[in-house]
């Protein structure tokens, strides 16, 4: 159970004080872990982070406190000393006003359908999953290194803000992750893997895990020792959902959110080219990227943001063009127009910043099939081993893991090395076609100061660019 009243309590003594709008959150995050290290359990981990976060806006400033002491006076000392701070910040900013967007208020009770409870499961539970599933990579003689994390959280909160509005939230989760190392002759291939999603641990199941798992396994003793170098040249390539998701998160979600756009982050994460260029054009028809937080047992689901808003789809590039940036409350305002829920802190330390939930290249009209004949010799890179992007989200590269030619309109033999290296306007422009499947892939996104890191779902259909310059290494 969360204490509903102390967050009531804030709400009505820095009303009292003057502050303008003001809200309050309390949070509870639980979670339980169980790694192996080659066979050999890690002592089981389990923690439990449980406080309040409070942020007001006092004579046009907003600012952010927290504290994990459930009393009036706790609250009312870090009340007292977010406005003397907010004071300061004040009288300095005289012409710089903090403004809201106008929202709906409204109550909301919410929950992830989950068959067993994640405070009904048993460590001896994590135990056996993690034994299982390294069973599976221990089979394989060519995998040398097994790190196998089984995680389970469970996230409650209770937001209330000086408008009216009250969101109680629960939600699990639970992610597997997992650091495989292969060898054979002179070749090492290494492979992070990340399977999650919210809900109960059934939720593993309804994701195909252990298969997913097994598959990836089986993936890393068939590369290793078989892959060639290719030419650097230019090329038509086919990439993976992993890739794709990879490719819209970092180039479209991070810079479409409109504080990195406004310069919020300009001495954290960096800025966004979205700055500079005079054009709403950043691709082909076929650009078409969504955020959507409210897709069923993903890893980045919610329904409601920490601001209480309610959450939607958000069309981030349709057809190629600019269409919608990541926004919350305060952005929004500035914009003299509606939050689209994008706001989301990851614990109740922080203050909630804008950001992405799961960030994916909407699905096309292709086959796979198709996609492989319509090119003659080309490349099918169809998951990553490292990714970089500059502080604008434009100049970046895309080093692939598991990767074929294609000869003569067929995959052939296994490469390595392979380096997609271009810029977001390029990349997005050289698009030719879009799959019909569409595939998410489990990852922590970080941003902000202190960092916070929130589940998010990257993912996309099989994407075909025409075209592109490759490297290698």
């Amino acid at each position: 159970m969360l204490d509903e009243e102390i967050a009531h309590f804030a709400i009505q003594y820095s009303s009292k004080l003057g502050f303008k709008y003001c809200e309050a959150r309390v949070q509870r995050d639980t979670y339980t872990s169980q790694s192996l290290n080659n066979g050999v359990p890690d002592v089981p981990l389990k923690g439990d982070f449980y406080g309040i976060g409070i942020r007001g806006i006092y004579k046009g400033v907003m600012g952010f406190a927290s504290t994990n002491v459930f009393t009036k006076e706790s609250v009312t000392e870090a009340i007292e000393n977010l406005k003397r701070t907010l004071e300061s910040v004040a009288a300095t900013r005289k012409n710089e006003k903090i403004k809201m967007s106008e929202e709906d208020v409204l109550t909301a009770n919410w929950a992830v359908d989950e068959r067993t409870r994640f405070e009904d499961l048993s460590l001896d539970w994590f135990l056996k999953k993690t034994k299982e599933l390294d069973e599976v990579a221990k089979s394989e003689t060519k995998i040398k290194q097994r790190l196998i994390k089984l995680s389970g959280s469970l996230q409650l909160k209770y937001f209330v803000n000086s408008e009216g509005t009250i969101v109680r939230a629960r939600i699990p989760r639970y992610l597997l992750t997992a650091f495989i190392t292969a060898h054979e002759s002179s070749d090492i291939a290494q492979r992070f893997i990340e399977i999650g999603g919210s809900g109960g641990p059934e939720v593993l199941d309804r994701l195909n895990a252990s298969e997913k798992f097994e598959n990836e396994v089986k993936t890393i003793a068939k590369i290793v020792g078989k892959r060639n170098s290719i030419k650097e040249g230019t090329y038509d390539v086919i990439v993976g959902p992993e890739v794709a998701g990879i490719m819209a998160h970092e180039s479209i979600g991070h810079p479409f959110e409109a504080d990195r756009v406004r310069g919020r982050e300009g001495a954290q994460g960096g800025e966004s080219y979205l700055r500079d260029i005079k054009s709403n054009k950043i691709g082909s028809s076929e650009a078409n990227i969504s955020d959507d937080p409210t897709i069923p047992f993903s890893y980045g689901y919610f329904l409601f943001d920490e601001e209480g808003v309610k959450a939607r789809k958000k069309e981030l590039v349709k057809e190629g063009s600019v269409k919608e940036l990541l926004n919350n409350r305060e952005t929004a305002g500035d914009l003299g127009i509606k939050s689209n829920a994008s706001a989301r802190a990851a614990n109740y330390t922080v203050e909630p910043i804008i950001r992405m939930s799961n960030t994916y290249v909407e699905p096309g009209e292709w086959t796979f099939e198709e996609m492989i004949k319509n090119v003659k010799d080309g490349l099918f890179i169809n998951s990553f081993m490292e990714w970089n992007i500059d502080d604008r989200r434009l100049n970046q590269r895309y080093v692939g893991f598991e990767a074929y030619k294609i000869s003569n309109s067929e995959i052939s033999e296994p490469v390595k090395g392979v380096i997609i290296e271009t810029t977001t306007l390029n990349l997005w422009s050289k698009l030719y076609a879009r799959s019909k499947e569409l595939e998410f892939s489990a990852a922590t996104c970080g941003k902000g100061d202190p960092e916070q890191g929130v589940p998010v779902w990257t993912g996309g259909p099989y994407l075909l660019f025409k075209g592109l310059t490759l490297k290698v290494r």
